[in-house]
């Protein structure tokens, strides 16, 4: 009851002075009037001004029923929407004294959502800076790269530089994150934290239409450079036309990058084709140089899209090269070349001369790293007649049929230790083969835990991989060493060819 009696109090109390203040002002009664406003649509969390005339005589001010507090200065008066505001019309009202108001309509919007259009270079390092691009990217709240926040150099409603944060895995493909007071944004093409191996990937550097650290080896009229709104992804890109017939009459090339045998690398890009020509749903492909490796066709969108190929690295030394001319008079707009190291490389065989280049042609018995090239009833010797990959392998005739297949068994030592994975994997190319059986011995009893590979694996006389992962057990190994061995029958009396190459065992990381 007690506080009951308060509140009606404080509430005779607020009549009084509002009536107080109307009789005050009855004499002398002045209307306020709102002559203008700066928008009549705002976003919440806006600032407000209004100008007008006679605003001392306002004593609040309500969104809806909302009241909001407000700055009086002189002719003008201020206030923010809340950022809870309801998005839709709305009505301000200015309340004075004995229940005089003045209302203005007025529009909340829904803040922009940012939009990003380019994220350039499409790979960074830790320290170096990355360009964004877009729209609404003003009232900035962050930008992620990672989850990690990145430092912001500069910061416009269309374009943003950041600066890759340190502690970030480099290779794999990262999420970059833009939050406004609008909402969130990534980028629709992949970010990698990384170097990016080639030289003048971005295309900015060059004269004319010569492009630094690129060359045109085929096709090279078609390939100009292009800076036009639309066209060019960031800054300059390449136009490129195809001359048609093959991958390679247009041949757009880089500087050789240094890569690490064996190991595993990525190339990407930025590509379109323009509209109104057979760029449009037209195909492109990567390729290496030198000792080519190639990837497959990629379909080509009116659309900027990012197009990317793993492979790994079969030289010290790798030119990435764009494969363009497929189709006649197709126009591709590129952008953002990118070669970056994704994986490391495998560690080094534990077996010897696996490839049989250290070998001469010709021989049979003494093949460095291995033993028993020849069985009963079959001769072995190293050939560049025919390899899996090089210049030689070891080419098996069998004349007959041997009581049990491992009479025909070349075979190799290797030192492996107990308990840990390895795998193997060997090819074959085979000409009257039906089964080939891979064995692993690390002594003991029985001694061999043998593989046997599907009959008519080798019929098409094609080079097949064979593969297999044993664990080491050295347990009765005199010397800790296990020996592989290839074991093989065959079919019929008429005998047959078998080639092996590129046997490798290695542990398993």
């Amino acid at each position: 009851m007690l506080k009951n009696l308060k509140f009606i109090s404080k509430f005779f109390t607020i009549i009084a002075i509002v009536f107080a203040v109307s009789c005050e002002d009855d004499d002398s009664f002045a209307p306020v009037v709102i002559d203008s406003v700066e928008s009549d649509n705002f976003y919440p969390g806006d600032d407000v001004t209004f100008k007008g005339s006679n605003f001392n005589k306002v004593l609040f001010v309500f969104l809806e029923k909302n009241q909001i507090p407000f700055q009086l200065d002189g002719d003008t008066i201020t206030f923010t929407l809340p950022e809870s505001a309801t998005i839709g019309s709305g009505v301000i009202t200015l309340v004075m004294a004995n229940g005089y108001t003045v209302t203005k309509n007025i529009t909340v919007i829904a803040r922009p959502f940012p939009i990003i259009l380019t994220i350039s270079p499409s790979a960074a390092q830790e320290g170096e800076q990355v360009t964004i691009t877009g729209t609404s990217l003003d009232n900035l709240q962050s930008v992620t790269i990672g989850e990690v926040e990145a430092a912001v150099v500069s910061s416009t409603a269309s374009e943003l530089i950041i600066t890759v944060p340190a502690g970030l895995a480099e290779g794999v493909a990262t999420e970059v994150k833009v939050v406004t007071n609008g909402g969130e944004a990534s980028p629709s093409s992949s970010f990698y934290v990384g170097q990016n191996l080639l030289l003048n990937g971005e295309l900015e550097l060059g004269d004319g239409d010569d492009f630094t650290n690129w060359g045109k080896w085929n096709g090279g009229d078609g390939l100009t450079a292009t800076t036009a709104d639309g066209n060019a992804y960031a800054g300059r890109s390449l136009r490129a036309v195809a001359v048609g017939g093959d991958a390679w009459r247009t041949q757009f090339v880089s500087d050789p990058a240094t890569t690490l045998v064996g190991a595993e690398y990525k190339v990407f890009m930025l590509i379109k084709g323009q509209p109104g020509t057979p760029g449009v749903g037209g195909n492109v492909r990567f390729s290496t140089n030198p000792d080519a490796l190639y990837s497959g066709n990629y379909d080509i969108t009116a659309e900027w899209q990012q197009i990317e190929w793993t492979f790994v690295a079969n030289a010290e030394q790798t030119r990435a090269v764009l494969d363009l001319g497929v189709i006649a008079d197709a126009v591709y707009f590129v952008d953002n070349i990118t070669l970056i190291q994704t994986g490391t490389p495998p560690p080094p065989p534990i077996n010897t001369n696996g490839s049989f280049e250290d070998s001469d042609l010709g021989v049979a018995d003494g093949v460095t790293g291995w033993g028993g090239l020849n069985g009963a009833n079959a001769s072995g010797e190293i050939t560049d007649e025919d390899s899996h990959d090089g210049d030689k392998s070891v080419k098996m005739t069998i004349n007959a049929i041997g009581a049990n297949p491992w009479d025909i068994q070349p075979n190799s030592s290797m030192t492996v230790v107990d308990g840990e994975t390895y795998h193997l994997s060997v090819w074959f190319k085979g000409q009257g083969i039906t089964n080939i059986k891979v064995a692993i011995d690390q002594g003991g009893d029985p001694g061999w835990a043998e593989w046997g590979n599907p009959e008519q694996a080798f019929q098409d006389n094609t080079w097949t991989e064979v593969s297999y992962d044993f664990t080491a057990d050295t347990t009765n190994s005199a010397d800790g060493n296990a020996r592989f061995a290839i074991s093989m029958s065959y079919d019929g009396n008429v005998g047959g060819v078998l080639y092996i190459d590129d046997l490798e065992v290695r542990i398993v990381q």
